[in-house]
């Protein structure tokens, strides 16, 4: 299994901390999110990611480097990063070939809860928020019984569960 990190977006809404460097280079707790990324990849056992890049990509590529952690990074670019994560993970797709983890690169999240998933059964998984709060920015996944049907900006009328995406 390798991860498909989707690192190359500029991340507007939280400007002007990253007008000088990307999301995925914030620092929490002493560590970047690049960082804590590879860490846990590492821990659930993943050794191959994949990082697309676009806005300040050197200086991703600088921090992650051929790898960290135990992790090897090669790197894709995405010169339409500018028109939203889709066209990052379009970028990608000769890459899913296989077992792969598609992140955004911007979510912090518990080691836990990507061994949850990298240990699902399920062939096709995905990790949801439900406790999420609607501020019209988020892409909401609605599932009925176990099954996604949609991905939306507005929450449905009727749904089994939704909730926000988890990166």
């Amino acid at each position: 299994m390798k991860a498909i990190i989707l690192a190359a977006g500029v991340g507007k809404r939280l400007w002007p901390v990253t007008q000088h460097h990307p999301k995925c280079l914030i620092q929490i707790g002493g560590q970047t999110l690049l960082v804590r990324y590879l860490d846990a990849l590492a821990g659930v056992g993943i050794k191959q990611a994949v990082l697309v890049v676009g806005y300040k990509q050197e200086m991703i590529r600088a921090a992650a480097g051929s790898g960290l952690s135990g992790v090897s990074v090669r790197y894709l670019e995405s010169d339409q990063y500018q028109r939203g994560s889709i066209t990052s993970l379009w970028r990608a797709r000769e890459e899913l070939d296989g077992d792969a983890l598609i992140m955004d690169a911007d979510v912090l999240f518990h080691r836990m809860i990507l061994k949850r998933l990298v240990d699902s059964v399920h062939p096709t998984a995905l990790l949801m928020d439900e406790s999420v709060k609607q501020t019209g920015e988020e892409c909401m996944v609605v599932a009925q019984g176990d099954r996604v049907i949609a991905l939306t900006k507005k929450m449905p009328s009727r749904y089994d569960m939704a909730g926000e995406g988890v990166g």
